[in-house]
Order: C-alpha cells, then sequence, then structure tokens
C-alpha cells in the first residue's frame, strides 16, 4: 500500500504531532492515505511559514500503516565537522 508523508529541506519529515523529526520512529510520523489529504497539509503549514521549503514523499507502508522509509531519507547524515587543519594560501 502506498502512503505519503511530508519532508522539509533539511530533510526533517513531519510528525503527527505537526512537528518536524527526524523520521527514527516511523509510528509518530504524519501520513496520508490519500496524496491531496498531504497536500492540504503542506498548504496549511506553508501559510504558517511562508519560507518552508517541503515536498510530498509517497512510499511503501508496513503492515501497520506505517512508512517504510527508504535509507536516504531515514538516515540523515550528521553535520561534517569543521576543518581544522587550515593552510595558507600565501
Amino acid at each position: 500500500m502506498k502512503i505519503f508523508i511530508i519532508k522539509s529541506h533539511d530533510g526533517s519529515i513531519l510528525g503527527k504531532d505537526l512537528e518536524w523529526v527526524d523520521g527514527t520512529n516511523a509510528s509518530l510520523l504524519f501520513t496520508a492515505q490519500h496524496r491531496d489529504v498531504a497536500l492540504n497539509q503542506l498548504i496549511e503549514l506553508n501559510a504558517k511559514d511562508i519560507h518552508l521549503r517541503a515536498e510530498i514523499i509517497q512510499c511503501e507502508a508496513d503492515k501497520k500503516g506505517r512508512p517504510v522509509l527508504l535509507l536516504d531519507i531515514a538516515a540523515m547524515p550528521a553535520e561534517a565537522p569543521a576543518n581544522t587543519n587550515q593552510v595558507s594560501a600565501a
């Protein structure tokens, strides 16, 4: 079965409480069985935050109706440490 989730530009996924979460717990994610329901939710979010950049993602659902996330969605890379080994350009 296909379901829809909402993913922001930074990789966060919309939760059931309409807060952005990292997506590690699939049972806490906002899901919609129909794309138009997800689109309506995205429009409501954009009305509250005009700078929001998010998209609707279609994914498979498990037997309990929770999204089965792809590795590139669920495993967000951590911030890379700053390069402390600086070389003089002069």
